[in-house]
C-alpha cells in the first residue's frame, strides 16, 4: 500500500532538506581550509562578527573537518534512505497509467530514475556548486557558516571524538601516522611548482617569482655560500701607514673593510669607507683607523643566513665575519650579501654589468670561478653530481683535474667540456664552458 501523497510530499521537502544540509557541511569543509588565519585576525581587528569563532575553529582545524565529515555522511545517507523512495513512488504512478507498465518495469524504471534524478541533485547542488562557491568566497562564506557549524560540533562532540579515536586506531594498525592540519601546508617544492605555475599563467612575472623562490631557499642557504672567501677580502692593515691603506680604499668598489692586524687571521673590526673619507678631509682628525673601527658579528660558516641576519639586526650590525670550524677567517658576510640572495644582484655605479657569467651562443658560456653550481646546473639545463661537494664552478673545475690549474687546461664530465681561461693565484677566476649535444664526437 502507498502512502498518501501527503507523505510523499513530505519527503521530497526532507530529500531537499538533506540536499542543502550536505551543501552545507560541504560549503563548511572547503571555507574552513581555504581562508587564510593572517585574513581573519585582520577581521578581527576590524571587528567583524563571528571573525574571533572562525579563528578559533581553524586553529582547531582538525575536529571541525571531522564535523563536516560526519555531517555529509549523515545528510548523505538520509538522502539516499529517503529521497529516492520518495522520487521513485511520485514516478510510479504515471509509468502505471500512461505507458501501462506492469509492477516490475514499473518499479525498476521508477528506481533508475530516481536514483539518477538524485544523484544528479546531490552532486551538483550538494557537492559542486557549494564547493566552487567557498573557494570563489571563503571569507564571506566562512563568516557566515561559523555559529551554525560550531552548534553543529558542540551537539556531535562526543561522536567525533570517538570516530577520530576509531580513525586514529586503524591508522596506527597500518603503520600509518596520523595526519594534522599543519600538514595542509605546502612543501618548499610544492610551493616551487605553484610559483611557476603563477609565472606561465601570467599571475606572477618573472622578478616576483625569483623572489618568492629564493625566499623559500633562504633558511636553507648557509653563510659559506654567499660569503666574500678569504682570499678575495679587501683589507685594511693595522701595520700600514694611512696613506697606503687609502689607495687600497680608492682603488677596491666596497663600503666594508676588515681591519686586520698584519693577518687575515687577526681582524679587529670593520671599517666603513664613508668613516674613512671623513679621517682623510678633516684636517683636524689624526689619522687614526683605530678611531672608527666598528664592532662586527663573529658566524660560523654553517649558519644559515636567516640566523646570521637575526643576529645583525638585533646587534645592529651590518658586516659579519665568517670563522672556519678552526676559528680561522673563512670570508666576510655583509647584509648586502644576505639582502642579493633574496633580490638578485644589487648592481650598483661601481658594479660591472655582468659580473658573473658572459654567454657566447646557446650552449657555451664563459663563468666567473665563483659562480655558483646551481644557478650554472639552471642556464645550461644540466645536472652535476650529487655527490659534488664544491658550492662554485670554479671550484668544480679544479675538483676535476686533480692538481693546481694553469690556463689553458681542458677537462670534461658527461655534461660539458672545460677550459681553464684565467687563474687567481691557486684558483680559477675564469672558466669557458661548453654544453655536450647530440652532434658531439669529440
Amino acid at each position: 500500500m502507498h502512502p498518501s501523497s501527503d507523505t510523499s510530499l513530505l519527503m521530497i521537502i526532507l530529500a531537499i532538506v538533506f540536499i542543502l544540509l550536505n551543501a552545507f557541511f560541504v560549503l563548511s569543509e572547503f571555507s574552513l581550509v581555504k581562508i587564510r588565519k593572517s585574513r581573519l585576525e585582520e577581521l578581527i581587528k576590524d571587528k567583524i562578527p563571528n571573525a574571533q569563532l572562525a579563528f578559533d575553529m581553524s586553529n582547531k582545524l582538525d575536529t571541525y573537518l571531522s564535523a563536516t565529515q560526519l555531517g555529509i555522511t549523515l545528510s548523505s545517507l538520509a538522502l539516499g534512505w529517503i529521497g529516492e523512495p520518495a522520487v521513485a513512488r511520485l514516478i510510479e504512478e504515471p509509468l502505471k497509467k500512461f505507458l501501462n507498465f506492469n509492477d516490475i518495469l514499473v518499479h525498476t524504471v521508477g528506481f533508475a530514475i530516481a536514483f539518477t534524478l538524485i544523484t544528479l541533485l546531490h552532486v551538483v547542488i550538494g557537492e559542486l556548486v557549494p564547493k566552487s562557491v567557498a573557494i570563489a568566497k571563503s571569507e564571506k562564506t566562512v563568516l557566515a557558516i561559523a555559529r551554525p557549524l560550531h552548534l553543529f560540533w558542540v551537539l556531535f562532540s562526543p561522536v567525533i571524538k570517538l570516530f577520530d579515536i576509531l580513525a586514529n586506531a586503524g591508522l596506527a594498525a597500518l603503520g600509518i601516522k596520523p595526519a594534522k592540519e599543519s600538514e595542509l601546508a605546502h612543501s618548499e617544492e610544492e610551493i616551487k611548482i605553484i610559483v611557476g605555475e603563477s609565472l606561465k599563467g601570467g599571475v606572477l612575472d618573472s622578478f616576483e617569482t625569483e623572489i618568492i623562490k629564493n625566499a623559500v631557499d633562504f633558511s636553507d642557504t648557509v653563510a659559506k655560500e654567499i660569503m666574500t672567501p678569504r682570499r678575495d677580502m679587501v683589507c685594511i692593515n693595522k701595520q700600514k701607514s694611512f696613506e697606503e691603506n687609502l689607495k687600497v680604499v680608492f682603488e677596491s668598489k666596497y663600503t666594508r673593510y676588515p681591519y686586520i692586524d698584519g693577518s687575515k687571521d687577526t681582524i679587529l673590526g670593520m671599517i666603513h669607507i664613508r668613516d674613512v673619507l671623513q679621517l682623510h678631509f678633516n684636517e683636524d682628525k689624526e689619522k687614526d683607523f683605530d678611531k672608527i673601527v666598528r664592532k662586527f658579528v663573529i658566524v660560523p660558516e654553517s649558519l644559515s643566513i636567516s640566523k646570521v641576519l637575526v643576529m645583525m639586526n638585533k646587534q645592529q650590525i651590518s658586516a659579519a665575519l665568517v670563522v672556519d670550524e678552526y676559528g680561522g677567517t673563512a670570508g666576510l658576510l655583509t647584509m648586502e650579501d644576505i639582502m642579493e640572495e633574496v633580490l638578485g644582484d644589487l648592481n650598483d655605479e661601481h658594479d660591472e654589468a655582468d659580473p658573473h657569467y658572459k654567454k657566447i651562443n646557446e650552449n657555451i658560456y664563459e663563468f666567473n670561478g665563483r659562480f655558483d653550481l646551481e644557478s650554472v646546473e639552471e642556464l645550461l639545463g644540466i645536472s652535476f653530481d650529487e655527490e659534488a661537494d664544491q658550492l662554485t664552478i670554479g671550484g668544480y673545475v679544479f675538483n676535476l683535474i686533480g692538481r693546481l690549474p694553469v690556463v689553458g687546461d681542458k677537462i670534461e664530465d658527461e655534461n660539458c667540456y672545460y677550459e681553464v681561461r684565467k687563474m687567481d693565484g691557486a684558483s680559477i677566476s675564469s672558466v669557458k664552458v661548453r654544453k655536450k649535444i647530440l652532434q658531439d664526437d669529440d
